[in-house]
């Protein structure tokens, strides 16, 4: 066996752990958000916490490497609500979009909304997506298509709000969200714009309950321990 055999094999290896290793960080990140456990991650790639850190030293290096390929995919899809000639189709597509990704992977949901300092590459992520959220928001109000008085932190309240919503209801309610995101923006609205009906039901008070408080899982309680002496 020649010198060189062993040392391919071994990046061979190495290199099916790293692509095992952003596969199940995307995944676990889709579920978890930027707290994910990075034990979590090691285990559904089938490797060692030691073999996660060897290819990524910290959990920005990780997610860096998640993210990097997605970051101008999601910004070029804000992007193309700068393109849109009416302020409030622009606004609006612009917080469909951010909710679309909210319903399908949390980490990202976490990064357009809180970011992350540690890493300048993902702040970059969200304070990009909040220079488009202002002149989206500046466009609209220039041509009366929202409240005078609407600031760009009210509309980020708004979205921190709505990726609440979409975490607790996508999974078992995957439309109600829209409901809520058309509430959202009637606030933003001058008096007297004619907005429509509501789309989807409302859920029933049961539901919200349901949602966010989960019930916990059933168990008998252990028998009474006798005290000593009885």
């Amino acid at each position: 066996m020649s010198a060189g055999k062993p040392l391919n094999s071994l990046r061979s290896d190495a290199q099916r752990n790293r692509r095992r290793l952003l596969s199940s960080a995307a995944e676990v990140l889709r579920e978890q958000g930027l707290d994910a456990s990075l034990d979590e991650i090691s285990r559904r790639a089938g490797v060692g916490n030691a073999t996660l850190y060897r290819h990524f030293p910290s959990r920005e290096k990780l997610y860096e490497a998640v993210y990097l390929e997605q970051a101008d995919a999601r910004r070029q899809s804000f992007e193309r609500s700068l393109a849109m000639s009416d302020g409030w189709a622009a606004l609006t597509h612009y917080f469909e979009e951010a909710c679309g990704f909210f319903a399908t992977d949390q980490g990202l949901a976490d990064l357009l909304n809180r970011g992350m300092p540690q890493s300048p590459m993902l702040d970059e992520m969200r304070d990009t997506c909040q220079r488009i959220l202002r002149e989206l928001l500046d466009r609209a109000r220039a041509q009366g298509a929202v409240r005078a008085d609407v600031e760009q932190t009210d509309l980020m309240w708004m979205l921190t709000s709505l990726q609440r919503v979409v975490a607790v209801s996508e999974p078992d309610h995957p439309d109600a969200w829209r409901r809520y995101l058309a509430l959202t923006l009637r606030g933003l609205r001058p008096p007297g714009r004619d907005t429509g009906e509501l789309p989807a039901t409302s859920l029933t008070p049961d539901i919200f309950h349901e949602l966010l408080c989960p019930r916990l899982p059933t168990h008998t309680p252990r028998p009474a321990r006798a005290l000593a002496g009885n």
